[in-house]
């Protein structure tokens, strides 16, 4: 709870609920959340991919780098979020940077998308060292979704994983909760249920392998799924 509490602070917003998500299985949420971003419907090519210069559209969802009233930073070669987002809580368009990039990804065996930092899209310490947002058309009750965070190092000769925070919010851009993620190297898989509709979520992160998404999952309707 206490580092919840100092990056909601980081955040300038205060939780309106307590302990209103909580962490399910991955496979448990994917058999009732109908909504899928795969990144499938792109070319299939090797890193670096192509870069994605504007938000992303799916059935219920916008996919970018940050919520409208928020702006993006740095914090050495990570991208950080700062300040609360406005009402309603949607994703920033015409973003001034690119948010991501797309490519053939070997640990999920599948495309991806790499969110691009501070770098960007030109340099290998970009890739992978961004934020994300989604937004949803309506309000869900559940989300998951598959990280891959560096491959696997036996020998112990490049640096652990690092924390992945995800911030949930209502639709009138309050936090409903963070979350601190803790993934080991490899695909990790996370899902969660939420007793308060979700509108809006973020992730930050300070991975020093950079990070990749896949299969993100999410409730197209909030009464049903």
């Amino acid at each position: 709870m206490k580092l919840r509490a100092l990056f909601a602070a980081c955040l300038g917003v205060t939780p309106v609920y307590a302990e209103t998500i909580t962490q399910a299985p991955y496979d448990f949420v994917a058999e009732t959340a109908s909504g899928l971003i795969d990144f499938e419907s792109f070319p299939v090519l090797p890193e670096p991919g192509q870069v994605i210069a504007d938000t992303l559209r799916a059935p219920g969802a916008t996919l970018g780098a940050a919520l409208a009233g928020q702006t993006r930073g740095a914090n050495e070669t990570f991208a950080t979020l700062n300040g609360p987002p406005s009402a309603p809580a949607r994703v920033e368009q015409n973003p001034p940077l690119p948010p991501m990039a797309i490519a053939f990804h070997a640990g999920f065996g599948s495309n991806a998308a790499f969110p691009l930092g501070p770098k960007g899209f030109a340099q290998r310490s970009g890739r992978g060292e961004g934020s994300l947002a989604f937004s949803f058309d309506a309000p869900i009750r559940s989300f998951a979704l598959r990280l891959h965070l560096d491959y696997a190092d036996p020998l112990g000769s490049r640096p652990a994983p690092g924390p992945v925070w995800l911030h949930f919010y209502g639709s009138d851009a309050a936090l409903l909760q963070a979350e601190t993620l803790t993934p080991k190297q490899g695909v990790q898989s996370f899902g969660f249920l939420s007793s308060a509709p979700i509108t809006a979520i973020t992730l930050s992160h300070q991975d020093p392998g950079g990070i990749a998404i896949d299969d993100i999952r999410y409730s197209l309707d909030s009464h049903t799924n």
